[in-house]
This record gives structure tokens, C-alpha cells and sequence, in this order.
């Protein structure tokens, strides 16, 4: 059957309209507060994603692009209809609420940067086909969504419908939740029932499909109060002979949500809902492929402002000045057109989204309304653009040695202790990751790299202290100057050679440690992580007594082979070299015999110098396959310098006493300075270390 256009007829008046009086005063900050926050558009204003150099299309009754809300922001204006071209009161809202300016005054829309090219679909021909409503048409509408695209818009809002007159609605049949069947014959003369409505005239959506590939369609579900959405939202739902759908998943219908009272939302009574007149049944079961819940979602539509033009502005007075004012609007048409600036803002960030991808994350980041999942009131939900320019799924950069590994961020980090250089990389800074979309997020992956204390044992200047366990020791003399002691640990073990005479002593020891996935006290993990370590070191030391207190210091120095993780962005050198030192004084027999009362400066061991290259993707190239985008990773490689950034100092105060079953118990207390290698990073910190000699 051909296709009448004259016989579809849209109404703007049956779309959204209840215009209160203008109002000449600033609303922008009621329309953020009361509206926008809802949805999450100020959130994603203030990660700087607010629609530049983003096309809106407007299809509608007309337009003022001289108000002050929108003016300079039209890139065009086209008439496809059959009338003259209109200053449209309807129009004019919807522009402002998609894209209205964020400047002091007026109104402002969900995308106060993105730019509009406008169409108007009036028509002179009235409907008495059984639909309500006169003044826009489908060939209209369809001719002004092609130029729309062609003239680079990425979303196309239709806040336009009709509404099916009250025998229509009468007469359909609910056969299952959210199916309903509509009368087999309604009208069939003039319309061709609901074959025509639903079936035949979609041949005009398969032609526009043919024409156009990129833009999202928002369309507006109707203002009827039914349990199912209207022309036109019905071709959202269309396939082929092959059962694919005619618009590609690229269409959003919208329905509208009213505050109820208590800081929630809920369905406008006049909206019409998520359930689907079904094209095609055996007996009572729908054969349709997809519903209209599958593409249906809602937003605030209930008493928003919008620009209004002047009372007295004609069709003549387009390029006059004038008062601009500002009126309240209810409807699915406002709530449609917070839908299409949302979309605006998604593909400023992220332009390389093909327009079903783009669906399918405002769908995916939907709040959850009604019935638990999709459902026939609400569909997806209430439409949130905060958590939509948020990563979805799991966070992975690409594996830099051929493309062909995703390494999941998650818990990826480095608990550094006295090497934190690592803060200082500008590749760990720039770090591009990639969402389940295909969505590139910078990540400042320092933040990542935490002060991890070297624990208070033994003072913090044995390398063997860093991991204390089960720490034991053998002593033995060699003669009246000379004792040997041995020395293990969880992490190693160490043999020292002690020579004392008239009350000083001087040590010597030497130790060797190992380390699993980490390295002098610094352990990595997932995109971070670290290889095995071994550690040599040699440790000087000297004490001397006068009567019951003693000085004492010491300095060690070690070299340590580090392994490397194939896909870690951290590859360290083949030798880092660390050092400690030590001094203080000891006073004994302070509360009972053989206890000893102590207070030390420690500078922790940390690394003195070595490096590490570390290897990011600071960037993506997408190329787009025609189905979203292909991302390949930009790798960029820096060495940097190990050591410290500034030196870890500790305050220790420690008390020695003999302990039950062991030879001694030492208990510190530690006031840290420089955390980790981090300057003006602090901690306290209190060791508990129990001895035990064969």
C-alpha cells in the first residue's frame, strides 16, 4: 500500500502541552536542582562533557532562533513542511531544554554547548482518519531526518506523536503483560487499521534507514495516558524480512516522570508507557521480535521550563529582536528532548560510539524504576548521564607487547616503601584505559603507587626486618673477642661477626633475602606487578658502653636483582642498590635486670639509585568498523630514577626485655617521617618482636 503523508497526522498540541505564562526571570538554577541533577547532567558539566561541538537535530512545529537561549547556537533552519515557515512556541521549548545556553539567564538545556539544526514539518492538511490531532506528517518528518543527519547531527529529537482516539483505545486488547492487541479493522478504508500504522507505512522507515546510518533517534511515547507508546514510536521496534531491526537498535522512546513528593520519581499519569501494540499475532501470542520496553526509558518531563517566544513574534518578526521569555512545560515532548541533549554529551566524549552503542549505554546506565529489570511501565528506567560517562564494566588498558591482552586496573597498584619515583612518572599519570564500550578514560595511575611503612622491627635498618616472621637466631663465641651470630628470617638470612674490646664492639654482617613479587619492600600487583627479587647486603655496626648506657650505630648497603612480569607496565633494571642507617643510645637494667631502654634515628632501608622503564597507553586511535570503533593502543616509554624522593627518617624509641621462652622480646614505638620515600608523608607505628636464640 502506498503512503499517504497527509493521513499521519503528528500533533504538537497532543505532545506535550500544557504552556503555562511566561515568565521573564532567570530559571537556570531551578532547572539544574529540580530537573538536570535527576538525571546526572551537571555531574558530567563538571567532568567538562557539556556537548561541544555536538549537533542536535530538532524536527518540529517551528522555531525562534532569535531567543536569547538559543541564539548563535543554530547552525541552520529548514522548513520540510507544507506551511510557511512559523514562529513555534512547541519548537522553541524543546531546542532550549536539548541545548538551551548555560549563561545567567533564562533556562538552560542538558547540553548547554552543543549546536542545533532545526526543521520544520508543518502541515496545512487536518486528519480525520481516527487520529487525533492536525499539523505535522510523516513525510515530513522522514525528509527533515535525513537532512538532519546529513547536516552532521548525531541525534535526531522527535518530540512529536499522535495519539489514537478514544474508540481506538477502547477497543485494544490487553492479551499479556504489556501486549496489546488493537481492533484487526479499525478504520481500514482511510488507514488501513493498524497494519497501516504499524506495518505497510513503515516502508518509509526502511527508506530512511537505507538513507541514514549514524544519528540517534529520541522520540516522545504520547501524552494519551496509555498503558503502550504511539506513533511514532513504534519503529523503533520494525525488522526487515530477516527479522533485523529497520533502525538498527538507534532509537529511544521516551516517556515522562513527575517528582512524587518525596524525593523520588514516578510515571506521569498522562504518559503513555513502555507496553507494545504488537504488529503481528497467532491467536493471542505477539510474534514481534522486539518491544517497544526494549527501547524505552524516561526522564523528567513534568512542569520544566523552556524558552517561549514573545506573545506578539510572527513568522515575519524571525530576524527581530524582542523580549524572550520563558514557560513551564509538562509532557513525553520535554522529556524527549532531555534524552537527545544527554545523547549530546556522550558523543563529545566519546565520538568514536556508533548510535547503538550509544543506546545501549543509556539504556545499560538506566536507573532501575518499577518492576525489578525491564519492564512494561518504565522500561530501562530513568535515564542517568552521571553513571553513563562513568566506565562501565571492567577497566582494562591494552597489553602493550602486540594489542592482543586486556589487563584488567582493577587492584592494580604498588605498595612502595622508600621508592615512590614512582609518583613522579608522566606515563603512570596518563594512563588510557578502556571500558567495556570501547570508551578511553585517563587514569592517574601514581594514585596507585601507596606509602607502605617499613615496619618498626629491629629498628627498621635490617634488611632482613622488612619481613619479620619467624625471625630466630644462633649465636656462638669463637674466643673472648670474637662471636658469631646467624640470623632468619621469612625473607632470608644473614650470618654476622661481632669483635668486642674494653667496651666496644664492632660487627660485620652479611645477608642474603628474597623477595616474591617484590622488591625491598615494594610489592606491586595486576598491571603493576612486580617479579621475584634477591637482595645481597653488607651491614657495619659499632657500639660502645660506658657503665650502663651505650651509643650505637650502623650502616648497611645492599644490591638487589629484580625480576620483571611480562605484562606489567613497571619493568624494573637489573640492579638496584639500597641503604640503611642507624644511631642512638641504649640504657640497661632501667626496670629490671637485663631490660634495655633505647632511643634511635633510623633512616629505613630505600633505594639509593636504580630504575625502571615504565611502558603506558597514554592514548587510542579508534577507526570506525561501522559498528562502534576498532581502538589501537598508543604506547608511550619513559626510565626514570628509583631513588627516593626524599629520604624516610623514623623516631624510635624501643624497650628490650627478656621474655618468656624466648631470649628477648623488643617492642618499638616509631614516630615516621617521609613515608615510603614520600615527602612530608607521616605515620606512626608501634613492632612487636619476639627473639628466640639456639
Amino acid at each position: 500500500m502506498k503512503f499517504k503523508p497527509t493521513l499521519v497526522a503528528l500533533a504538537v498540541s497532543t505532545l506535550a502541552l500544557s504552556v503555562q505564562a511566561q515568565v521573564f526571570a532567570n530559571r537556570e538554577a531551578e532547572t539544574q536542582t529540580k530537573f538536570l541533577t535527576a538525571v546526572g547532567a551537571p555531574q558530567a558539566w563538571a567532568r567538562g562533557i557539556t556537548g561541544k561541538g555536538v549537533i542536535i537535530g530538532i524536527v518540529d512545529n517551528g522555531f525562534d532562533v532569535n531567543h536569547s537561549d538559543i541564539k548563535g547556537k543554530v547552525i541552520s533552519l529548514t522548513n520540510t513542511g507544507s506551511t510557511t515557515m512559523a514562529i513555534g512556541v512547541h519548537g522553541t521549548q524543546m531546542a532550549s531544554i536539548a541545548a538551551g545556553k548555560l549563561d545567567g539567564w533564562g533556562t538552560v538545556g542538558v547540553a548547554p554547548d552543543a549546536q542545533l539544526v532545526l526543521f520544520q514539518a508543518n502541515s496545512s492538511v487536518s486528519s480525520s482518519n481516527g487520529l487525533s490531532g492536525t499539523g505535522i506528517n510523516m513525510s515530513a518528518v522522514f525528509k527533515a531526518m535525513t537532512l538532519a543527519e546529513k547536516a552532521g547531527a548525531s541525534v535526531i529529537n522527535l518530540s512529536l506523536g499522535s495519539n489514537f482516539d478514544s474508540t481506538f483505545q477502547k477497543t485494544t486488547v490487553q492479551v499479556s503483560p504489556g501486549i496489546f492487541r488493537a481492533p484487526d479493522n479499525y478504520n481500514s478504508t482511510v488507514t488501513g487499521g493498524k497494519s497501516y500504522l504499524y506495518g505497510n507505512s513503515m516502508k518509509d522507515v526502511a527508506a530512511f534507514a537505507n538513507a541514514t546510518s549514524k544519528s540517534v533517534i529520541v522520540v516522545s511515547s504520547g501524552n494519551a495516558g496509555t498503558k503502550y507508546a504511539q506513533v511514532p514510536a513504534a519503529f523503533a521496534t520494525q525488522t526487515d524480512a530477516n527479522g533485523n531491526l529497520l533502525m538498527g537498535g538507534r532509537v529511544l522512546i521516551v516517556g515522562n516522570v513527575v517528582g512524587d513528593g518525596k524525593g523520588g520519581w514516578t510515571m506521569n499519569a498522562n504518559s503513555n508507557q513502555a507496553g507494545t501494540l504488537c504488529n503481528s499475532f497467532t491467536g493471542n501470542v505477539c510474534n514481534d521480535k522486539y518491544y517497544v520496553k526494549d527501547f524505552y526509558v524516561v526522564a523528567p518531563g513534568t512542569g520544566m521550563w523552556g524558552a517561549v517566544p514573545d506573545a506578539g513574534r510572527t513568522a515575519a518578526g524571525i530576524k527581530a529582536g524582542g523580549t524572550n521569555g520563558i514557560g513551564a512545560v509538562t509532557g513525553t515532548s520535554p522529556a524527549a528532548a532531555v534524552v537527545s541533549g544527554g545523547i549530546a554529551l556522550l558523543k563529545q566524549a566519546w565520538p568514536q560510539l556508533s548510535s547503538a552503542q550509544m543506546v545501549q549505554l543509556v539504556k545499560t546506565t538506566a536507573t532501575d524504576m518499577g518492576a525489578k529489570g525491564v519492564d512494561e511501565v518504565y522500561g530501562w528506567g530513568m535515564v542517568n548521564f552521571d553513571k553513563a560517562t562513568l566506565p562501565q564494566g571492567l577497566l582494562t588498558i591494552a597489553n602493550f607487547k602486540g594489542y592482543n591482552t586486556a589487563i584488567p586496573l582493577t587492584a592494580s597498584g604498588v605498595a612502595s616503601s622508600g621508592s615512590a619515583s614512582l609518583k613522579t612518572s608522566s606515563v603512570l599519570q596518563n594512563v588510557q584505559g578502556l571500558d567495556s564500550y570501547n570508551r578511553n578514560y585517563t587514569l592517574d595511575m601514581t594514585k596507585a603507587v601507596i606509602a607502605n611503612p617499613v615496619a618498626t622491627y629491629r629498628s627498621s635498618s635490617s634488611y632482613l626486618a622488612m619481613n619479620p616472621t619467624n625471625y630466630n637466631e644462633m649465636s656462638a663465641p669463637v674466643n673472648e673477642n670474637y662471636s658469631i651470630k646467624m640470623m632468619q628470617s621469612q625473607t632470608g638470612i644473614a650470618s654476622e661477626v661481632t669483635y668486642s674490646e674494653q667496651g666496644a664492639s664492632y660487627s660485620v654482617q652479611y645477608g642474603a633475602m628474597t623477595e616474591k613479587s617484590g622488591f625491598l619492600g615494594n610489592y606491586g600487583s595486576g598491571a603493576m606487578a612486580f617479579g621475584d627479587s634477591s637482595t645481597s647486603y653488607l651491614q657495619l655496626g659499632t657500639e660502645h658502653k660506658f657503665g650502663s648506657v651505650a651509643v650505637f650505630g650502623s650502616y648497611g648497603f645492599g644490591t638487589t636483582r629484580a625480576g620483571s612480569v611480562q605484562d606489567s607496565m613497571i619493568q624494573l633494571g637489573n640492579r638496584i642498590s639500597s641503604d640503611t642507617w642507624r644511631m642512638g643510645v641504649t640504657k640497661n637494667n632501667v626496670f629490671q635486670n637485663k631490660d634495655a631502654l633505647s632511643f634511635s634515628v633510623v633512616s629505613p632501608v630505600s633505594v639509593r639509585n636504580g630504575s625502571a622503564t615504565v611502558t603506558g597507553v597514554t592514548g587510542y586511535e579508534f577507526t570506525d568498523n561501522g559498528d562502534g570503533a576498532d581502538a589501537k593502543a598508543i604506547v608511550s616509554t619513559e626510565t626514570i630514577n628509583l631513588r627516593a624522593q626524599a629520604k624516610p627518617m623514623d623516631l624510635v624509641l624501643g624497650y628490650t626485655v627478656v621474655g618468656r621462652g624466648y631470649d628477648r622480646v623488643n617492642v618499638n614505638v616509631a614516630r615516621q617521617f617521609n613515608v615510603g620515600g614520600i615527602a612530608g608523608n607521616t605515620a606512626n607505628s608501634v613492632g612487636i618482636l619476639a627473639v628466640k636464640s639456639f
